[in-house]
C-alpha cells in the first residue's frame, strides 16, 4: 500500500500495515489558539480604564476636585481646598507635597486646564471660575499647586483659569503667610495618586473569552482520538 501525507485543514490520512488512521493537521490548531489569543487581548482591553478625568461636583453646584487626571501617564486625584498650608496639607512640609519640583508642578497646572477646568453637563466650570471651590470671582480663579516653600510663603505653580473665553495659562508664584483663604481669587489643590481598582471585564468580554477556551479544548480533545479501522485483505 502506498503512503499519502498532507497538512492543513483537510484531514492527513496514511494507509500502512492495513491500518488506516486519521489525524488532523497543525494549522487548525493554530488557528484557534489565535482565536483564543485574541480573544483575551480584547478582553484586556476591553477592561483599560478610561482616561479622562471625572468632575466631583457638590450639592451647590461647586467644582471640589477631580479623578482620574492623568499627567504623565500617571492618574491623580486632586481636592480644591482652601485655607492655610498646613490645613490643608496636614503640615506644610514639602513632603506632604504630590509634586517637588517646578516643571512637574507646571504639568500638573496644565493638566487642570485641560481636563477639568473645563465645560461638562456638570457646571461651566471653565467660563465661570466662581464655580471652583474657594475662588468667589468670576472673572478669574488662580488654583495654587505647591512644590516648595520659603520662610514666609508657598512656592506655587498657578493654573490659572480666566473667565469666558479668555486664555488660561500657568505661572509662578508666592503665596506670602501661606493662607489662600484671605485672597478671594487663590484656592489650593491637593494632589494624591488615585488608587488601583481591579478592572472587570463586561459580560460580552466574558462571553468571547469563555468560547476561545471552549474551542480549544475541543480541539486539544479531538486531537487525541485516532480514528484507527483495520483492513483485512482477501
Amino acid at each position: 500500500m502506498g503512503k499519502s501525507t498532507g497538512s492543513g485543514e483537510e484531514p492527513v490520512t496514511t494507509a500502512q500495515g492495513g491500518v488506516v488512521g486519521v489525524t488532523y493537521g497543525v494549522k487548525r490548531m493554530k488557528m484557534i489558539k489565535g482565536l483564543l489569543a485574541g480573544a483575551c487581548l480584547t478582553g484586556l482591553v476591553a477592561t483599560a480604564p478610561a482616561s479622562a478625568a471625572t468632575q466631583i461636583v457638590n450639592s451647590s453646584g461647586v467644582l471640589t476636585g477631580a479623578t482620574g487626571v492623568l499627567i504623565s501617564g500617571v492618574s491623580y486625584d486632586v481636592a480644591f481646598l482652601d485655607g492655610t498650608c498646613a490645613s490643608v496639607f496636614g503640615a506644610c512640609t514639602v513632603s506632604n507635597f504630590a509634586f517637588k519640583t517646578q516643571a512637574n508642578a507646571i504639568l500638573a497646572a496644565r493638566a487642570l486646564l485641560d481636563q477639568v477646568f473645563v465645560n461638562t453637563d456638570l457646571g461651566m466650570f471653565d467660563s465661570n471660575p466662581a464655580l471652583t471651590n474657594g475662588c468667589a470671582d468670576t472673572v478669574l480663579c488662580r488654583t495654587n499647586i505647591p512644590y516648595a516653600l520659603t520662610a514666609v510663603s508657598t512656592v506655587t505653580i498657578v493654573a490659572q483659569n480666566n473667565g469666558g473665553n479668555s486664555f488660561d495659562f500657568d505661572n509662578p508664584n508666592e503665596l506670602v503667610g501661606k493662607d489662600s483663604s484671605t485672597l478671594p481669587l487663590d484656592t489650593f489643590a491637593r494632589f494624591a495618586l488615585s488608587p488601583v481598582v481591579a478592572a472587570v471585564p463586561e459580560p460580552a468580554t466574558w462571553a468571547m473569552m469563555i468560547a476561545g477556551f471552549g474551542l480549544v479544548g475541543g480541539a486539544m480533545r479531538r486531537r487525541k482520538i485516532t480514528v484507527a479501522t483495520r483492513i483485512r485483505f482477501a
